[in-house]
């Protein structure tokens, strides 16, 4: 049990401005974006995505201003949510066999840092995601494997 419940007034449905797809408030509100969603599955993985760092937070008490906390549920979410699916990455354009996931993982990562306001740079994002990528990586809590 993470000690949180998804409630459906915590997951609102919303016309969004920005180019995204969901979002995470600390407030435990998860946020859908239903002019950004493409599909059943894009769904899924959203709220599998947004789902995570609900998880994350009331577990692990994140504190989204420090980066690394923040890179760490972004590495988690992006890893383990299916926003890494090869099947993904080809609708995105991204295509590479060699440690992919990884690859994905960590510029997924790194661009949500540069939403956070302690983020000075892209590569101010990429030494956070790189600082903490190894143990957040392999952490797959609460599932025993990467989906």
């Amino acid at each position: 049990d993470s000690g949180y419940t998804v409630t459906k007034e915590k997951m609102p449905c919303m016309k969004c401005s920005e180019m995204r797809s969901g979002g995470y408030a600390p407030n435990g509100t998860i946020q859908l974006c239903y002019n950004q969603l493409y599909g059943k599955n894009h769904t899924e993985t959203t709220m599998a995505h947004e789902m995570i760092h609900a998880y994350d937070q009331h577990n692990f008490n994140i504190k989204w201003l420090n980066l690394e906390h923040h890179a760490c549920t972004e590495i988690r979410a992006a890893s383990l949510s299916g926003d890494c699916t090869w099947f993904e990455e080809l609708l995105r354009g991204n295509i590479g066999f060699l440690k992919h996931h990884q690859v994905c993982v960590k510029r997924r990562a790194a661009l949500s840092l540069l939403g956070n306001p302690q983020c000075k740079s892209q590569k101010h994002a990429e030494a956070a995601v790189n600082k903490v990528f190894q143990s957040c990586f392999t952490d797959t809590r609460p599932f025993d494997e990467i989906y």
